[in-house]
């Protein structure tokens, strides 16, 4: 799994920075088959952290904006850690025995 930060008109302290990446990489926790994470960083009126998740057929995106990197990196981990554990159980087709 490849992970790759960006920032955006800012500059990200090597702490937040640290946390972007030990957040992706937490990621593999909930998805086996994850390729790539990229974590976009703005900062603009507020503070922007982009999750963008590319999984084999399927793409997640998460974007959350807040008054800190570090709030905004949480509750964006916490939106794709959410997709994936969907993502997870549609494609895990369990099969039911019907019983006459």
């Amino acid at each position: 799994m490849d992970v790759h930060v960006t920032a955006r008109h800012c500059k990200l302290s090597s702490e937040e920075h640290d946390a972007a990446v030990l957040a992706a990489q937490q990621f593999s926790r909930y998805h086996d088959g994850i390729i790539r994470v990229d974590g976009i960083f703005e900062n603009g009126v507020d503070k922007t952290c982009e999750y963008t998740v590319r999984l084999q057929g399927h793409t997640i995106v998460a974007r959350e904006n807040s008054e800190s990197f570090g709030k905004s990196i949480h509750e964006a981990a916490h939106k794709i850690v959410r997709q994936l554990r969907k993502l997870k159980t549609k494609l895990h087709h369990t099969r039911e025995t019907v019983r006459v």
